[in-house]
């Protein structure tokens, strides 16, 4: 069953998308040469579009979640053909955006990666312009509903616990006219940000058992005994 909602067949789908696509493009190019591995997976349209050639991945598969053309496989992102912790990396461009099930593909997601496996995903900021868009008229139709747009705060508690620590984040606004925005890392999302992008990375600790402690005997002699030694 398809949990996703009409999903963009592409950048210029958007409002501002090819430039947007653009300075995502550049985050995933300053970050890619840390990834390695063997499968990257991008979910749907707009991660097709994306590219991760400078990264040590050797190949990539484009699931989409509805009939498209050059798609590898057609799935649903709450329930990703793929055996548990097969994949070395997953990127999700607006795949939270256009789900009805944003929390389940982060589950999903988490199950089919393999430890220490990246994740890489955009979304929309609703406190953001993005947010403000919708009340335009003529980008109304070109964005996700207001209510499925997710706070880049809230995606990353979800990502935290579901044992991910995010490693970078970035955001981009509809234009260039904010110096700074697109090239440093902020810790806290911008107010006019109309997109987050973050690198996270799924994380498993060993567990030390724990041996139990038994009660030690008291070896010391009372005092009475003491006095009646002497």
């Amino acid at each position: 069953m398809n949990t996703a909602s009409t999903v963009p067949d592409g950048w210029r789908s958007l409002p501002r998308g090819e430039f947007i696509a653009t300075r995502i493009q550049q985050r995933l190019d300053d970050w890619a040469p840390g990834l390695f591995g063997f499968n990257l997976l991008k979910v749907d349209a707009l991660s097709a579009a994306l590219s991760l050639e400078r990264s040590r991945i050797r190949q990539a598969v484009v699931m989409a979640q509805q009939p498209a053309a050059g798609m590898d496989v057609l799935g649903d992102a709450t329930a990703m053909p793929f055996a548990p912790g097969s994949l070395d990396a997953c990127l999700l461009a607006h795949v939270l955006d256009y789900s009805l099930h944003p929390h389940a593909v982060l589950r999903e997601t988490e199950v089919v990666l393999r430890d220490d496996g990246w994740l890489l995903l955009t979304g929309f900021n609703p406190w953001g312009s993005a947010g403000l868009a919708r009340l335009w008229p003529g980008w109304r139709r070109r964005l996700p509903p207001w209510r499925q747009m997710l706070a880049p705060g809230r995606v990353e508690d979800w990502l935290k616990l579901l044992g991910f620590e995010v490693i970078e984040r970035d955001y981009i606004g509809f234009s260039g006219r904010w110096p700074g925005w697109d090239h440093r890392p902020h810790q806290l999302c911008p107010s006019p940000a109309a997109v987050y992008v973050l690198l996270a990375r799924k994380r498993r600790f060993p567990l030390t058992p724990v041996r139990e402690r038994r009660p030690v005997a008291n070896t010391l002699v009372q005092p009475e005994m003491a006095r009646q030694r002497e």
